[in-house]
């Protein structure tokens, strides 16, 4: 994506509301403009992350996705409907994001983040946002990030609850926080519940998810205030939001 320099006359009216935001402004929103996302999962979480950074005006988002949309998906994932049921989730959500915004470039990538070709692709996006529902998927994503050098963006949610940390690649001037220092892969080995297992509702997977695309944005933009070296503990049952610090080994 070649770097745009300014936003047309129809961009100015879109976005006009969020152009007002002080510390956003018309720089910013250029900015967003020339940044790229890729979203791994375009389910329950990736629903809701998908919409806000393509009602945002990010100006490309890459989708990966190798399921199609099945009718139990529509509970919570709102950017697939009954027209889309059988067709692939990249292609279901390529269709809302067009109808939103047309003004995002979208690329579709229906496989598997095992197949040979994932790690390549990540490679040409600036943030990747993982929206999967097991760890195993998890640790490889995160791992990938860090040896290409970009921000990671994690979420995970199960009936009530839900979990959401950034965490950026380190490097000789600065050493970050791993996934690895907040979970333990081996004790997390077979024992792992996933929405499949324990359930999950909507109003779950869209707050999380929105604050996953909150991250994504603050990150993207260059803003301090984020969950890096944090995990934000979501407990809608109970009104519960609980902020733990946790360092690198």
């Amino acid at each position: 994506m070649s770097v745009k320099t300014k936003l047309n006359e129809e961009e100015l009216k879109r976005y006009s509301k969020q152009i007002l935001i002080k510390n956003l402004g018309g720089p910013g929103q250029l900015k967003l403009k020339n940044t790229k996302i890729i979203v791994i999962g375009a389910g329950g979480l990736g629903a809701p992350v998908i919409m806000h950074l393509s009602s945002v005006g990010v100006g490309c988002i890459g989708i990966v996705d190798f399921d199609k949309v099945d009718i139990s998906n529509l509970q919570r994932q709102f950017i697939h409907s009954v027209n889309s049921v059988g067709l692939p989730k990249v292609d279901s959500a390529k269709i809302f994001v067009s109808q939103l915004n047309p003004n995002i470039l979208v690329n579709t990538y229906q496989l598997d983040v095992k197949d040979k070709e994932f790690k390549d692709i990540i490679s040409k996006y600036d943030i990747v946002v993982d929206c999967t529902d097991n760890f195993n998927t998890r640790f490889r994503v995160a791992d990938l990030c860090q040896e290409l050098e970009k921000p990671y963006i994690f979420g995970s949610v199960r009936a009530f609850e839900g979990q959401i940390t950034s965490i950026l690649p380190s490097n000789n001037e600065r050493k970050y926080p791993k996934i690895r220092d907040l979970f333990d892969e081996e004790a997390l080995e077979g024992n792992q519940e996933t929405c499949a297992d324990v359930g999950v509702l909507s109003i779950t997977t869209t707050l999380v998810g929105t604050i996953m695309g909150g991250e994504t944005i603050k990150i993207s933009l260059g803003f301090e205030n984020t969950l890096v070296g944090k995990l934000l503990l979501v407990d809608i049952l109970n009104n519960k939001f609980e902020t733990f610090a946790y360092d690198s080994s």
